[in-house]
């Protein structure tokens, strides 16, 4: 991910422009949790593996994610073998785009 997608300058470009960028190991994020803290229950609540991007609103509210499994492509030789490959699948970095402006534009 970081290698691909997040390393497009326009990808970077609008990720600093437009959010707070951060991430999270889970054995924290479930300690957290459990101990009663709000933001960390959102997340571990909404958290699927291999997560990848999760969009929060600013009051820290999810509203959508994308899952590298489920909508990232990725390379045969790279992804999951149970991923859906196929020559019509778009780039990730349009995949992201899309989902950025839908998010920003609710």
């Amino acid at each position: 991910m970081r290698a691909g997608l997040l390393s497009e300058q326009r990808i970077i470009d609008l990720v600093n422009d437009k959010f707070v960028a951060t991430w999270v190991l889970v054995d924290d994020l479930k300690q957290h949790a459990a101990s009663g803290d709000k933001f960390a229950r959102t997340l571990s609540i909404n958290w699927e593996y291999p997560l990848d991007l999760m969009f929060l609103s600013s009051e820290g509210e999810f509203v959508s994610k994308l899952n590298s499994f489920r909508d990232l492509p990725a390379h045969h030789e790279v992804g999951h073998p149970r991923h859906p490959f196929g020559p019509d699948t778009p780039p990730k970095s349009l995949i992201f785009m899309k989902h950025a402006m839908t998010f920003l534009q609710r």
